[in-house]
């Protein structure tokens, strides 16, 4: 137990902030998992609904002797000490708890971010196939795929997107969608400059983090804009590179960054650049603010308007935003029956009618605001809401950068678990420009 730190009588580590508990079968029974949703790919651990509830008494205070004790009590059963530095022990070898085993191996990792030239394909062979004709012929196969727009892309024929919405669950679950947004993207001349807003799934000291390090992708790198982001750093009211480590396993500017490759509107030189922001919300919206009026926000918009104006080129916003996380898996009690998955349905609906007028802060509001419906957690009030809307921070940066607009929904749709304990909802929404910038671009 040296690793964790841990004896009979010494303080136990904490569970780390971002762990979450999954619901899963197992041979019948009711088991659930703990995972890194910064990471779904790292380690998880499969336990039963008792050893979660020994792994929530890890709360960074107390001793394995407590924790015994706590335990015991809630059980009413006895447990083993030796039993309990176990338990601890796993969750340590898992990398789950904030214990100096997992502060070494982050060191190590934030040194080989560093020291790389670009930000590697952390989600290639899982979420995408990593080899690159494999990968082709799968994007190309998601054109086709049922729910898909039915065909590939023509010519190029429309003015730039001034911005775009597209989903970020991984590509075997979502692809179809994912072509919706990259279709139109490819039928739109190509802007100068993307600039990437992404969800993160870890927590980050301020608003937003960027890196200047090119996003890697199978077929290749996409262009980083580096001069582009050191003079935004200059601007911005924070240091934009405190959260840029979370940008080494995120997957939600990861697959923007892949498709724009993939269509060759980043890459080699001559192609446009991309800048990679990663976002959270400042606020939980309980107090009836908006998202604006943190200091640190509204100047980092205002920051990144004046670095686009200042650079001059035709620049398209994207933002890699999923929607609801509901049922079972993400804390629910209900079940996503047809009433259930109908319910979230039009809440999303009623969100994506406000998204495409550009109204920014009533999104905002409908998100936050909504009442919890009959199956819902009464207490999920949170961030995203009643549904979760875990896209919520880069959907609100990108409609509030593009100002008033109109935009067009381009598909929405609702994964559910078969076994009804989880759903995810995505879509994309397309901006185009509006008649007065047609002649000079998007942006």
């Amino acid at each position: 137990m040296a690793d964790a730190g841990c004896s009979a009588q010494g303080t136990c580590p904490r569970l780390r902030r971002t762990i979450d508990v999954a619901r899963v079968e197992d041979g019948g029974g009711r088991m659930l998992r703990l995972y890194d949703r910064s990471d779904p790919t790292g380690s998880q651990v499969v336990l039963s609904e008792h050893g979660v509830m020994l792994a929530s008494l890890l709360d960074g205070t107390r001793s394995v002797s407590a924790i015994r004790a706590q335990f015991a009590n809630r059980l009413g059963a006895p447990i083993e000490l030796a039993d309990v530095m176990r338990f601890v022990e796993q969750l340590d070898e898992a990398y789950l708890l904030e214990s100096e085993r997992y502060a070494g191996r982050e060191r190590r990792i934030a040194e080989s971010f560093r020291s790389g030239a670009t930000r590697r394909a952390h989600h290639a062979g899982g979420a995408y196939p990593s080899d690159p004709v494999e990968l082709r012929i799968f994007l190309d196969r998601q054109y086709l795929a049922p729910g898909g727009p039915g065909d590939a892309p023509g010519p190029s024929r429309r003015a730039p997107l001034r911005g775009l919405i597209a989903p970020h669950i991984d590509l075997h679950r979502g692809g179809h969608s994912y072509a919706w947004g990259y279709r139109e993207l490819a039928e739109s001349e190509p802007a100068d400059l993307y600039v990437l807003l992404g969800t993160s799934h870890a927590p980050m000291r301020y608003p937003f983090a960027a890196t200047a390090r090119p996003y890697d992708t199978p077929l290749g790198p996409v262009r980083a804009a580096p001069e582009f982001v050191e003079r935004l750093a200059g601007r911005s009211p924070f240091d934009l590179f405190a959260g840029e480590l979370n940008h080494r396993a995120e997957h939600s500017l990861e697959f923007q960054a892949l498709y724009l490759r993939y269509l060759g509107h980043s890459g080699p030189a001559g192609s446009a650049e991309v800048v990679t922001i990663l976002c959270v919300p400042p606020d939980d919206g309980r107090s009836g603010s908006l998202p604006t009026d943190s200091a640190a926000l509204a100047e980092f918009l205002d920051a990144l308007r004046e670095t686009i104006a200042d650079d001059g080129r035709r620049v398209c916003f994207v933002a890699g935003a999923d929607f609801a996380h509901v049922g079972h898996q993400f804390g629910d009690p209900g079940l996503v029956d047809e009433s259930f998955a109908a319910h979230v349905r039009r809440g999303d609906l009623a969100m994506l009618d406000l998204v495409a007028r550009g109204d920014a802060d009533g999104f905002y509001r409908q998100v936050i605001d909504e009442t919890p419906s009959p199956g819902m957690a009464g207490d999920s009030r949170a961030t995203g809401g009643a549904r979760r809307i875990c896209g919520l921070a880069p959907m609100y940066a990108l409609l509030s950068l593009l100002g008033p607009t109109e935009g067009r929904v381009l598909h929405y749709d609702q994964w559910i678990d078969p076994r009804r304990t989880g759903s995810v909802t995505f879509g994309c929404v397309a901006f185009p420009a509006q008649p007065d910038e047609r002649r000079d671009g998007c942006g």
